[in-house]
């Protein structure tokens, strides 16, 4: 049963979108690019708009590569810098230049390289600096390079790998499992050794030392007398060059959802609310001998809309988003934890910030 909700004025908060069956209203800010502004002439106090920020952490998983936080009363612009800056403007390290010494399997040398560029290096990227020339030019008989360079140690990270298969003869009889008939079927990240130039060694131990995130990417696979034999320059970048370079696998966010019930929906129909959204979203309260619907967890909305399709229930729910409240969602590739990077992100945001102001003064002056 629903209980008949009382005329209310078409008046929503300023800072809440308001979704419809099948509009979204007050997506835009009144007057101001700040909620909650009214007075456009009043001058912006930056510091009183940061003490009203808030940054609220929610989850993070053991491995402290996905974390999940919330921050509060800012707008959808700042928010969206951040997941930008997360995706292309903080650095990481990543294989630039491949030295390929011997190459017998089916995959193509460039095919190859290209592979081996995208496998995620677990070194923090801030130990080095920036290239500030090409690794190595062409000369003009159209080849990269006559041989190998011996890299920077404040530039560069050496990864070699050397692995050739062979057949095994104590492979048992009629097995056709490529593992068991031969030695090195399958190459994985865990083949790559780092190769310490420099005094690079002295910066690490055997527990943090540079290398793959993982050890089981596959890279390729080989046959009996095919070999793959290479030496791998890492250089630090970033995801605006190059998408090997970007520190996450995703960065998002979303609105916080809001949902208000109008009016007490209670048997049958309380059943029915509950079951038009996400699992635990909604709850259901003994009142008495009635059972009535609850919001118990609007975060856990996923905003199909599904309970327009009600017509009764649609008069009495009201749906929307808060404008100010993003929930975001970070998960690092494995250079650095996620917390992590979203610390560095906001360094780059800082600086650019810094940067605009040097800019707007020297125009002004």
């Amino acid at each position: 049963m629903v209980k008949k909700a009382t005329k209310q004025a078409e008046a929503y908060p300023s800072d809440e979108i308001v979704m419809k069956e099948e509009v979204v209203l007050n997506t835009y800010d009144e007057g101001t690019d700040i909620i909650g502004d009214d007075d456009d002439t009043k001058d912006l106090n930056v510091t009183e708009y940061c003490d009203k920020i808030q940054v609220k952490m929610v989850n993070e998983s053991e491995d402290k590569m996905t974390l999940e936080f919330d921050i509060i009363r800012i707008e959808a612009p700042i928010a969206n810098a951040l997941r930008r800056i997360l995706l292309a403007e903080v650095p990481t390290m990543a294989l630039e230049k491949i030295y390929l010494y011997q190459n017998t399997s089916v995959i193509q040398d460039e095919v190859l390289c290209h592979r081996l560029g995208l496998l995620p290096l677990r070194v923090d990227p801030r130990a080095f600096q920036f290239p500030t020339e090409k690794v190595v030019g062409i000369n003009e008989k159209g080849v990269d390079c006559d041989e190998e360079p011996e890299g920077d140690p404040t530039r560069n990270l050496i990864f070699k790998i050397n692995v050739a298969c062979t057949k095994n003869r104590n492979a048992a009889n009629g097995t056709t499992d490529p593992k068991q008939l031969y030695h090195h079927s399958s190459v994985y990240s865990r083949a790559f050794e780092w190769i310490p130039i420099g005094n690079q060694k002295e910066g690490y131990t055997k527990q943090n030392k540079p290398k793959m995130v993982s050890d089981d990417i596959l890279v390729a696979k080989l046959r009996p007398g095919q070999e793959i034999e290479a030496s791998c320059h890492a250089v630090k970048g970033i995801g605006r060059d190059h998408a090997k370079f970007s520190p996450v696998a995703t960065a998002s966010y979303r609105l916080l959802p809001t949902i208000r019930l109008n009016a007490e929906i209670s048997g049958e129909a309380a059943e029915r609310l509950q079951s038009v959204f996400s699992e635990g979203v909604i709850g259901i309260e003994k009142k008495g001998n009635k059972k009535i619907a609850v919001v118990k967890d609007a975060r856990a909305d996923t905003c199909s809309r599904n309970v327009f399709r009600h017509e009764d229930l649609a008069q009495v729910v009201h749906l929307g988003k808060n404008k100010q409240h993003f929930i975001f969602s970070v998960e690092s590739t494995g250079a650095l934890k996620a917390s992590e990077l979203v610390v560095e992100a906001c360094k780059v945001m800082e600086s650019k910030c810094r940067s605009l102001r040097k800019q707007i003064e020297a125009l002004m002056q």
